[in-house]
């Protein structure tokens, strides 16, 4: 994860430690007052509408809308102190369920309380209060009010689990809920983290996203869903792309893939072969599993993309001599671009073979 770094009186840049949040309320309070803080995939803007919500047996801590698509959005928030953080994926699965079933009336009854108390009549008020915020005078009510209906009427909703800190068993969970749900549920996990600087708060939302480990054509942008990637067993042709790559970066091509050989020679890596649009990764996958530690990319020059979350679960003590090494460098969305030393190949080859001896 990123975090946020000061510099010390001996010039060392290090890590700030976060100061986390009194309670649910405090992080609940500041989103419920900035929805915007929310990193969420799509950038929608969001109308907060309900807090402290019934749906069926349960509350949800907040409600919002989108206020471009009249999409309805659940939001619950866990703290790490919280021992089940897991719970918070079934209770908004569980509270999109029940709102699934209510249509544009019965969900503006539910929250008419809450929005009596913000001196607001409808759900389509809240929309246009906050379209005005941003001095968008473009907003539409009728329009906006035949999209919330018909997005309850399809089902369409936004689920989002917002956090100070992810356990990675929770990040795979809505990775693959991700993977596998149908576009009329979108399912967003973000972390929120808390800071001490100069007496002021900082806060650093991030929006975490499970690490995709196969990667695909869409991902390589070619604008082709998922269904057309093509995945090829073996190094074959990530090999033989390595002829279209500019000739003074062919030799670290090179080198990377015999390391990735020698991997695959000692049955520490099973090798798959991405094939995109200009792109060619390989991903060096786990013996019978689906994903590995890190893939080696071919594209517009050579780098190795780490997963970090697969790194805490499988090879946690030789992830903590990568962070001494390189810190930052073993992150989500990172890459270790240009030539990637010895050192740090060694240290990866090392997690490879603590994954391969944890699991023996």
């Amino acid at each position: 994860m990123a975090g946020v770094w000061s510099k010390g009186g001996g010039g060392q840049w290090r890590p700030l430690t976060a100061t986390g949040f009194v309670s649910e309320a405090d992080l609940h309070r500041l989103i419920e007052a900035t929805p915007t803080m929310l990193p969420l995939a799509g950038a929608p803007r969001l109308a907060i509408i309900g807090s402290e919500v019934r749906c069926g047996r349960e509350k949800a801590d907040l409600l919002a809308v989108e206020v471009e698509t009249g999409r309805p959005v659940v939001i619950e928030i866990k703290l790490a102190a919280n021992t089940d953080r897991r719970r918070a994926l079934t209770q908004v699965l569980g509270y999109a369920a029940y709102l699934r079933r209510l249509d544009g009336s019965g969900l503006n009854s539910v929250l008419q309380t809450y929005l009596a108390k913000q001196e607001l009549t409808s759900i389509v008020d809240a929309a246009k209060v906050a379209a005005e915020a941003e001095a968008d005078l473009s907003f539409d009510e009728e329009a906006f009010q035949g999209q919330l209906e018909r997005a309850l009427a399809d089902g369409r909703l936004r689920a989002v689990i917002v956090l100070d800190e992810a356990p990675p068993d929770l990040m795979d969970l809505v990775g693959y809920l991700q993977d596998v749900t149908s576009d009329r549920l979108a399912l967003d996990l973000v972390v929120v983290t808390a800071y001490e600087v100069a007496g002021q708060r900082i806060l650093v939302p991030q929006l975490v996203e499970s690490d995709r480990t196969q990667v695909t054509a869409e991902l390589a942008g070619t604008g082709m869903p998922a269904s057309h990637s093509e995945v090829i067993p073996g190094t074959g042709e990530f090999a033989a792309a390595i002829e279209t790559a500019p000739r003074e970066q062919q030799d670290e091509l090179r080198r990377l893939l015999q390391w990735a050989r020698e991997l695959e020679a000692e049955g520490l890596a099973v090798p798959f072969t991405s094939i995109g649009k200009g792109r060619w990764v390989l991903n060096l996958r786990l013996p019978r599993q689906a994903r590995g530690m890190v893939s080696v990319w071919n594209e517009r020059g050579p780098y190795v993309s780490p997963y970090r979350s697969v790194f805490e679960q499988e090879a946690p003590i030789t992830l903590e001599k990568l962070d001494r090494l390189m810190p930052e460098g073993i992150g989500r969305g990172n890459y270790i671009k240009g030539r990637c030393s010895d050192e740090v190949l060694a240290l990866i080859r090392e997690a490879y073979v603590e994954s391969r001896d944890s699991r023996a």
